[in-house]
Protein backbone atom coordinates (compact mmCIF):
# COMPACT_ATOMS: atom_id res chain seq x y z
CA UNK A 1 0.00 0.00 0.00
CA UNK A 2 2.00 3.42 -1.28
CA UNK A 3 1.98 6.12 1.72
CA UNK A 4 1.32 8.90 -0.48
CA UNK A 5 0.58 12.43 1.42
CA UNK A 6 1.89 16.27 1.44
CA UNK A 7 2.95 15.63 5.13
CA UNK A 8 7.00 15.87 5.93
CA UNK A 9 6.96 13.09 8.74
CA UNK A 10 10.08 13.20 11.01
CA UNK A 11 10.72 9.44 12.57
CA UNK A 12 12.98 9.01 15.76
CA UNK A 13 14.37 5.07 15.55
CA UNK A 14 14.69 4.10 19.28
CA UNK A 15 15.72 1.07 17.98
CA UNK A 16 12.43 -0.63 19.21
CA UNK A 17 11.25 -0.62 15.52
CA UNK A 18 12.77 -0.37 12.33
CA UNK A 19 11.37 2.37 9.75
CA UNK A 20 8.32 1.33 9.45
CA UNK A 21 7.46 3.10 6.19
CA UNK A 22 10.57 1.79 4.31
CA UNK A 23 8.48 -0.99 3.46
CA UNK A 24 5.48 0.92 2.20
CA UNK A 25 7.12 3.44 -0.12
CA UNK A 26 7.07 2.85 -3.70
CA UNK A 27 10.08 4.91 -5.00
CA UNK A 28 13.23 6.54 -4.13
CA UNK A 29 11.38 9.86 -4.48
CA UNK A 30 9.00 8.81 -1.86
CA UNK A 31 11.74 8.15 0.86
CA UNK A 32 12.77 11.86 0.12
CA UNK A 33 10.12 12.54 2.38
CA UNK A 34 11.46 11.16 5.37
CA UNK A 35 14.39 13.11 7.98
CA UNK A 36 16.21 10.75 10.02
CA UNK A 37 16.97 11.66 13.04
CA UNK A 38 20.43 13.34 13.25
CA UNK A 39 19.61 14.70 10.13
CA UNK A 40 16.81 17.40 11.02
CA UNK A 41 17.10 20.72 12.02
CA UNK A 42 15.24 20.51 15.80
CA UNK A 43 15.40 24.16 16.49
CA UNK A 44 14.41 25.46 12.99
CA UNK A 45 12.81 29.10 13.62
CA UNK A 46 9.38 29.09 13.04
CA UNK A 47 8.79 25.56 12.81
CA UNK A 48 6.62 24.13 15.76
CA UNK A 49 7.33 20.28 16.41
CA UNK A 50 4.56 18.21 17.62
CA UNK A 51 5.26 15.29 18.95
CA UNK A 52 3.54 11.94 18.14
CA UNK A 53 3.10 8.73 19.93
CA UNK A 54 1.57 6.15 17.50
CA UNK A 55 1.44 2.33 17.95
CA UNK A 56 3.18 1.15 15.31
CA UNK A 57 4.27 -1.82 16.29
CA UNK A 58 2.39 -4.39 19.17
CA UNK A 59 -0.90 -5.64 19.25
CA UNK A 60 -2.77 -2.06 18.09
CA UNK A 61 -0.40 -1.10 15.43
CA UNK A 62 -3.36 -1.26 12.80
CA UNK A 63 -4.41 1.29 14.79
CA UNK A 64 -1.54 3.08 14.31
CA UNK A 65 -1.55 3.17 10.76
CA UNK A 66 -5.37 4.27 10.25
CA UNK A 67 -4.31 7.22 12.92
CA UNK A 68 -1.22 8.00 10.51
CA UNK A 69 -3.08 7.66 7.17
CA UNK A 70 -5.77 10.15 8.67
CA UNK A 71 -3.15 12.73 9.80
CA UNK A 72 -1.80 12.38 6.12
CA UNK A 73 -5.08 13.83 4.78
CA UNK A 74 -5.33 16.42 7.10
CA UNK A 75 -2.09 17.88 6.87
CA UNK A 76 -2.33 18.04 3.02
CA UNK A 77 -5.28 20.38 3.53
CA UNK A 78 -2.28 22.77 5.44
CA UNK A 79 0.78 22.79 3.51
CA UNK A 80 3.50 25.14 4.22
CA UNK A 81 1.83 24.56 8.17
CA UNK A 82 4.16 25.78 10.96
CA UNK A 83 3.56 22.59 12.23
CA UNK A 84 5.92 19.50 12.04
CA UNK A 85 4.43 16.22 12.94
CA UNK A 86 6.40 14.14 14.50
CA UNK A 87 6.24 10.30 14.74
CA UNK A 88 7.39 7.88 17.14
CA UNK A 89 6.96 4.50 17.78
CA UNK A 90 5.28 4.13 21.32
CA UNK A 91 4.39 0.59 20.91
CA UNK A 92 0.88 -1.32 22.54
CA UNK A 93 2.27 -1.02 25.88
CA UNK A 94 3.19 1.84 29.35
CA UNK A 95 6.84 0.75 28.76
CA UNK A 96 7.68 1.44 25.45
CA UNK A 97 5.42 4.56 25.72
CA UNK A 98 7.44 6.05 28.39
CA UNK A 99 10.97 5.12 26.51
CA UNK A 100 9.60 7.24 23.37
CA UNK A 101 8.69 9.57 25.29
CA UNK A 102 12.12 10.07 27.27
CA UNK A 103 13.59 9.84 23.17
CA UNK A 104 11.16 12.26 22.10
CA UNK A 105 12.22 14.96 25.20
CA UNK A 106 15.59 14.72 24.37
CA UNK A 107 15.46 14.96 20.47
CA UNK A 108 12.92 18.15 21.55
CA UNK A 109 13.60 19.66 25.00
CA UNK A 110 11.45 22.43 23.85
CA UNK A 111 8.21 20.41 22.53
CA UNK A 112 4.62 22.03 23.04
CA UNK A 113 2.05 19.98 22.08
CA UNK A 114 2.39 16.31 22.52
CA UNK A 115 -0.49 13.71 20.85
CA UNK A 116 -0.87 10.27 22.50
CA UNK A 117 -2.78 7.40 21.39
CA UNK A 118 -4.40 4.65 23.77
CA UNK A 119 -5.11 4.87 27.75
CA UNK A 120 -1.83 3.53 28.65
CA UNK A 121 0.09 5.94 26.87
CA UNK A 122 -1.65 8.81 27.39
CA UNK A 123 -2.16 7.76 31.25
CA UNK A 124 1.93 7.33 31.29
CA UNK A 125 2.36 10.92 29.77
CA UNK A 126 -0.34 12.85 31.48
CA UNK A 127 1.53 13.57 34.60
CA UNK A 128 4.82 14.87 32.85
CA UNK A 129 2.88 17.24 30.06
CA UNK A 130 0.18 18.49 33.12
CA UNK A 131 3.12 19.74 34.95
CA UNK A 132 5.24 20.96 31.79
CA UNK A 133 2.12 22.84 30.72
CA UNK A 134 2.32 21.18 27.33
CA UNK A 135 -0.59 20.98 25.10
CA UNK A 136 -1.66 17.43 25.09
CA UNK A 137 -4.02 16.09 22.34
CA UNK A 138 -5.59 12.39 23.64
CA UNK A 139 -6.70 10.20 21.10
CA UNK A 140 -8.05 6.76 21.46
CA UNK A 141 -8.00 7.21 25.30
CA UNK A 142 -10.95 6.67 26.67
CA UNK A 143 -9.88 6.09 30.32
CA UNK A 144 -7.92 9.06 30.99
CA UNK A 145 -6.67 9.40 34.61
CA UNK A 146 -6.76 13.11 35.03
CA UNK A 147 -5.84 14.54 37.75
CA UNK A 148 -4.10 18.17 37.65
CA UNK A 149 -6.67 20.96 37.46
CA UNK A 150 -4.09 23.13 35.24
CA UNK A 151 -3.11 20.42 32.77
CA UNK A 152 -3.90 21.66 29.19
CA UNK A 153 -5.38 18.28 28.05
CA UNK A 154 -7.96 17.79 25.31
CA UNK A 155 -9.25 14.68 24.87
CA UNK A 156 -11.41 13.63 21.75
CA UNK A 157 -12.37 10.04 22.74
CA UNK A 158 -15.59 10.31 24.69
CA UNK A 159 -14.02 8.30 27.89
CA UNK A 160 -15.43 5.56 30.18
CA UNK A 161 -17.60 8.67 31.64
CA UNK A 162 -19.92 8.83 28.38
CA UNK A 163 -20.17 5.51 27.15
CA UNK A 164 -20.54 3.63 30.50
CA UNK A 165 -24.17 4.32 30.92
CA UNK A 166 -24.70 3.44 27.67
CA UNK A 167 -22.89 0.44 27.69
CA UNK A 168 -24.88 -0.33 31.15
CA UNK A 169 -28.41 0.49 29.79
CA UNK A 170 -28.14 -1.78 27.23
CA UNK A 171 -26.99 -4.26 29.58
CA UNK A 172 -29.80 -4.31 31.86
CA UNK A 173 -31.57 -6.23 29.98
CA UNK A 174 -29.66 -9.49 30.62
CA UNK A 175 -28.82 -11.20 34.17
CA UNK A 176 -25.63 -13.09 33.61
CA UNK A 177 -22.86 -10.62 32.27
CA UNK A 178 -19.48 -11.57 31.69
CA UNK A 179 -16.64 -8.63 31.10
CA UNK A 180 -14.05 -10.43 29.27
CA UNK A 181 -10.88 -7.95 28.38
CA UNK A 182 -7.28 -7.47 28.90
CA UNK A 183 -5.13 -6.26 32.17
CA UNK A 184 -4.91 -2.26 30.72
CA UNK A 185 -6.30 0.71 31.59
CA UNK A 186 -8.61 0.67 28.88
CA UNK A 187 -10.29 -2.89 30.40
CA UNK A 188 -9.96 -1.45 33.80
CA UNK A 189 -11.40 1.41 33.72
CA UNK A 190 -14.81 0.22 31.83
CA UNK A 191 -14.86 -2.62 34.19
CA UNK A 192 -14.10 0.04 37.17
CA UNK A 193 -17.26 1.76 35.62
CA UNK A 194 -19.83 -0.70 35.15
CA UNK A 195 -19.28 -2.46 38.82
CA UNK A 196 -20.37 0.91 40.35
CA UNK A 197 -23.02 0.97 38.04
CA UNK A 198 -24.45 -2.63 37.56
CA UNK A 199 -22.52 -4.47 39.84
CA UNK A 200 -26.08 -7.09 40.35
CA UNK A 201 -25.60 -7.98 36.68
CA UNK A 202 -21.68 -9.06 36.51
CA UNK A 203 -21.49 -12.78 36.53
CA UNK A 204 -17.68 -12.80 36.17
CA UNK A 205 -14.77 -10.71 34.92
CA UNK A 206 -12.07 -12.77 32.62
CA UNK A 207 -8.61 -11.52 31.62
CA UNK A 208 -6.48 -12.41 29.10
CA UNK A 209 -3.29 -11.24 27.39
CA UNK A 210 -3.18 -10.30 23.83
CA UNK A 211 0.19 -10.84 23.41
CA UNK A 212 -0.54 -14.65 24.45
CA UNK A 213 -3.93 -14.78 23.24
CA UNK A 214 -4.29 -18.63 22.48
CA UNK A 215 -2.72 -19.92 26.00
CA UNK A 216 -4.46 -16.88 28.33
CA UNK A 217 -7.73 -17.05 27.26
CA UNK A 218 -9.27 -19.30 29.64
CA UNK A 219 -12.44 -20.45 27.85
CA UNK A 220 -13.17 -22.83 30.22
CA UNK A 221 -14.03 -20.01 33.09
CA UNK A 222 -16.05 -18.31 30.48
CA UNK A 223 -18.31 -21.69 30.33
CA UNK A 224 -17.99 -21.93 33.72
CA UNK A 225 -19.46 -17.95 34.62
CA UNK A 226 -22.91 -19.15 32.64
CA UNK A 227 -22.96 -15.39 31.71
CA UNK A 228 -26.16 -14.81 29.43
CA UNK A 229 -23.95 -12.13 27.28
CA UNK A 230 -20.21 -11.06 27.26
CA UNK A 231 -19.42 -7.75 27.28
CA UNK A 232 -15.76 -7.84 25.06
CA UNK A 233 -13.15 -4.98 25.96
CA UNK A 234 -10.68 -5.89 22.93
CA UNK A 235 -9.18 -3.85 20.67
CA UNK A 236 -7.36 -5.28 17.27
CA UNK A 237 -7.27 -8.61 18.53
CA UNK A 238 -11.08 -8.91 18.84
CA UNK A 239 -11.51 -10.65 16.05
CA UNK A 240 -9.17 -13.26 17.03
CA UNK A 241 -11.10 -13.16 20.32
CA UNK A 242 -14.74 -13.68 19.40
CA UNK A 243 -13.53 -17.03 16.82
CA UNK A 244 -11.64 -18.67 20.17
CA UNK A 245 -14.80 -18.17 22.17
CA UNK A 246 -17.21 -19.47 19.11
CA UNK A 247 -14.54 -22.48 18.71
CA UNK A 248 -15.09 -23.87 22.06
CA UNK A 249 -18.66 -23.64 22.11
CA UNK A 250 -19.70 -20.56 23.38
CA UNK A 251 -22.43 -18.85 21.48
CA UNK A 252 -24.06 -16.34 23.88
CA UNK A 253 -24.60 -12.28 22.27
CA UNK A 254 -21.15 -10.75 22.43
CA UNK A 255 -21.60 -6.31 23.11
CA UNK A 256 -18.49 -4.66 21.72
CA UNK A 257 -17.08 -0.47 22.72
CA UNK A 258 -16.11 1.44 20.30
CA UNK A 259 -12.45 0.18 20.02
CA UNK A 260 -13.27 -2.92 18.95
CA UNK A 261 -14.28 -1.34 14.99
CA UNK A 262 -11.90 -2.88 12.77
CA UNK A 263 -12.56 -3.36 8.90
CA UNK A 264 -10.74 -7.01 9.91
CA UNK A 265 -13.63 -8.15 12.00
CA UNK A 266 -15.82 -8.18 8.69
CA UNK A 267 -13.41 -10.99 7.64
CA UNK A 268 -13.96 -13.31 10.60
CA UNK A 269 -17.12 -15.01 10.06
CA UNK A 270 -17.60 -16.08 13.46
CA UNK A 271 -17.86 -11.80 14.53
CA UNK A 272 -21.49 -12.32 12.69
CA UNK A 273 -23.84 -10.61 15.09
CA UNK A 274 -21.46 -8.86 17.07
CA UNK A 275 -22.77 -5.22 18.47
CA UNK A 276 -21.08 -2.63 19.21
CA UNK A 277 -20.80 0.98 20.32
CA UNK A 278 -19.62 3.88 17.94
CA UNK A 279 -19.34 7.52 17.22
CA UNK A 280 -22.42 8.16 14.47
CA UNK A 281 -20.02 9.44 12.21
CA UNK A 282 -20.83 12.10 9.64
CA UNK A 283 -19.81 9.97 6.59
CA UNK A 284 -20.99 12.78 4.31
CA UNK A 285 -17.52 14.71 4.77
CA UNK A 286 -14.69 14.27 1.87
CA UNK A 287 -12.71 12.44 4.40
CA UNK A 288 -13.85 9.02 4.00
CA UNK A 289 -14.42 9.27 0.29
CA UNK A 290 -10.14 10.01 0.19
CA UNK A 291 -9.39 7.73 2.55
CA UNK A 292 -11.47 4.46 1.09
CA UNK A 293 -9.45 5.78 -2.40
CA UNK A 294 -6.22 5.82 -1.13
CA UNK A 295 -6.02 2.97 1.45
CA UNK A 296 -8.41 0.48 0.06
CA UNK A 297 -10.70 0.46 2.79
CA UNK A 298 -13.44 2.66 4.89
CA UNK A 299 -11.98 4.90 7.63
CA UNK A 300 -12.99 3.46 11.05
CA UNK A 301 -14.16 6.33 14.14
CA UNK A 302 -10.01 5.69 14.71
CA UNK A 303 -9.32 7.91 11.28
CA UNK A 304 -12.13 10.18 11.80
CA UNK A 305 -11.27 10.92 15.10
CA UNK A 306 -7.74 11.19 13.76
CA UNK A 307 -8.51 13.74 11.28
CA UNK A 308 -10.80 15.82 13.35
CA UNK A 309 -7.84 16.23 15.54
CA UNK A 310 -5.27 17.66 13.19
CA UNK A 311 -7.49 19.16 11.41
CA UNK A 312 -8.64 21.50 14.52
CA UNK A 313 -5.00 21.69 15.71
CA UNK A 314 -4.14 23.59 12.10
CA UNK A 315 -6.52 25.81 12.76
CA UNK A 316 -5.62 26.12 16.45
CA UNK A 317 -1.97 26.95 15.71
CA UNK A 318 -2.78 29.14 12.99
CA UNK A 319 -4.58 31.45 15.85
CA UNK A 320 -2.09 30.42 18.61
CA UNK A 321 1.16 28.99 16.97
CA UNK A 322 3.01 27.16 19.83
CA UNK A 323 1.39 29.42 23.23
CA UNK A 324 -0.31 26.81 24.80
CA UNK A 325 -2.29 28.99 27.24
CA UNK A 326 -3.84 30.45 23.96
CA UNK A 327 -4.43 26.61 22.41
CA UNK A 328 -5.72 25.25 25.76
CA UNK A 329 -8.13 28.11 25.52
CA UNK A 330 -9.21 27.90 21.89
CA UNK A 331 -9.83 24.29 22.38
CA UNK A 332 -12.29 25.36 25.80
CA UNK A 333 -16.19 24.75 25.13
CA UNK A 334 -15.25 24.33 21.64
CA UNK A 335 -17.93 23.82 19.11
CA UNK A 336 -17.90 21.89 15.34
CA UNK A 337 -18.97 19.78 13.21
CA UNK A 338 -17.07 17.32 11.52
CA UNK A 339 -16.33 13.23 10.70
CA UNK A 340 -17.31 12.47 14.02
CA UNK A 341 -20.71 14.40 13.70
CA UNK A 342 -21.56 17.01 16.09
CA UNK A 343 -18.79 17.62 18.71
CA UNK A 344 -18.95 19.69 21.71
CA UNK A 345 -15.67 20.17 24.00
CA UNK A 346 -16.83 21.37 27.72
CA UNK A 347 -15.12 23.35 30.01
CA UNK A 348 -12.61 20.59 30.42
CA UNK A 349 -11.69 20.00 26.77
CA UNK A 350 -13.46 16.82 27.46
CA UNK A 351 -15.60 15.84 23.71
CA UNK A 352 -18.82 14.74 23.78
CA UNK A 353 -21.00 13.71 20.53
CA UNK A 354 -23.44 11.00 19.74
CA UNK A 355 -22.96 7.34 20.37
CA UNK A 356 -24.82 4.71 17.95
CA UNK A 357 -24.83 1.33 18.27
CA UNK A 358 -24.01 -1.37 15.34
CA UNK A 359 -24.21 -4.42 13.86
CA UNK A 360 -21.95 -7.23 12.09
CA UNK A 361 -25.01 -8.77 9.69
CA UNK A 362 -23.78 -10.72 6.32
CA UNK A 363 -20.56 -9.50 6.56
CA UNK A 364 -21.48 -5.95 6.86
CA UNK A 365 -21.36 -3.21 9.40
CA UNK A 366 -25.04 -2.11 9.43
CA UNK A 367 -26.99 0.18 12.23
CA UNK A 368 -28.38 -1.46 15.07
CA UNK A 369 -31.73 0.37 14.29
CA UNK A 370 -31.26 2.56 17.70
CA UNK A 371 -29.22 5.55 18.70
CA UNK A 372 -28.39 6.58 22.42
CA UNK A 373 -26.72 10.44 22.90
CA UNK A 374 -25.30 10.54 26.36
Amino acid sequence: MSYNSGLTIFILLTGLILCPFAAALDSPDEKNNIILPGNENHEEPGIIPVGILLPQSGFISDIGKEYEDAFGIASNEYPGSVLMPVLMDAGSDSKTSVAAWNKMKTEYPNLSIIITIASWTTNAIYPEAAKDGILHIALGSAVVSQNNDSDRLVRFTPGVEQESPVLAKFLKQYDRVLILGSDNDYSNGYIKALESIIPEKIAGIVKYDPDRLEKSLDTETISENNPDIILLLSVTEGGKVIGIIREHGISVPILGTRVIERNTLLDESAAEGLIFTTPALDRSYPFFNQYLEQFGEEATFYGAEGYDAMMNLYKAADACKDDTGCLSSWFTNYSYNGTLGEVKLDENRVAFYPIEFRVIRDGKFEPFYQTVNS
